[in-house]
């Protein structure tokens, strides 16, 4: 299938999740990177056309969404049953909820419709909020994201190619997880090209800034995301995105300070 003109309008948000020990945004370096959930939005062009190929005896067989898209589906759905069934695997929804937040903003790229990265005139804005990042620390943050989401989910797309001749390990979580990977990995290098282009311009956000005001914990509050989902205006779908990500966040900082009361 091929989808054309691919020409949509995107920009990036990147909200730290965490605010630094002392802001100093003069001097701090790129290597204090902060856990930042990122929001990518792309306007699909008015008009799209897709080109279809006929279906033949060997591919009438596969699901006209791909393969990868149905096995994700059908092991989602394994988390969906009426009351009283039994279920022969654990909720599919509950699995996903696991998933590093890193891995799910990046999903959410659709690179059918997103902005060539080697078409001159594009310019991409990177929205920041200048409390806690200055522009090139926003790309730096962003650079590092997809240096290190890209081999990960390598990794990621082999263990589970794998694990899946295993005899009675479920197919579809198998499915799933390889697919989630490979479209991460996709997503990653995408942005990556964007990088190494000079198609992403930072720009600074005042309206989040109100989120990191005041001596507050180093891990965002709750309330203060609340801010940020009506500062951005976000859908229910990545609010709830958001949220999943801070529980993410917390338990790795908790986690990092027990490590490190355990060191001591």
């Amino acid at each position: 299938m091929a989808m054309i003109p691919r020409s949509g309008v995107m920009r990036i948000i990147a909200l730290p999740l965490t605010r630094p020990a002392v802001i100093n945004i003069a001097s701090a370096s790129s290597s204090s990177k902060l856990p930042t959930f990122y929001s990518y939005k792309i306007t699909a062009p008015t008009q799209m056309h897709k080109v279809i190929p006929p279906r033949t005896l060997f591919t009438r067989w596969i699901p006209e969404e791909g393969l990868g898209k149905w096995a994700s589906r059908k092991w989602a759905n394994f988390g969906i049953a009426d009351k009283g069934t039994l279920k022969s695997v654990p909720a599919g929804e509950r699995l996903m909820d696991r998933l590093d937040f890193e891995e799910s903003n990046l999903k959410t790229i659709d690179i059918s419709i997103a902005p060539a990265a080697n078409e001159a005139e594009v310019q991409i804005p990177l929205l920041y909020p200048s409390a806690v990042l200055s522009g090139p620390q926003s790309l730096d943050h962003l650079r590092a994201l997809v240096e290190e989401q890209i081999p990960l989910h390598n990794r990621g797309i082999a263990t589970w190619i794998f694990v899946s001749i295993i005899p009675n390990f479920p197919f579809y979580f198998c499915a799933w997880r390889t697919y989630s990977h490979w479209q991460a990995k996709r997503a990653a290098r995408y942005i990556q090209s964007l990088l190494q282009n000079n198609r992403i311009a930072p720009q600074p956000l005042m309206a989040l800034n109100a989120v990191y005001d005041g001596s507050k914990p180093v891990v965002l509050t709750r309330d203060a995301l609340e801010r940020a989902v009506r500062a951005l205006t976000m859908a229910p779908g990545e609010a709830k995105e958001l949220f999943r990500a801070h529980e993410q966040v917390v338990a790795r900082v908790a986690k990092m300070e027990t490590l490190g009361n355990s060191i001591q």
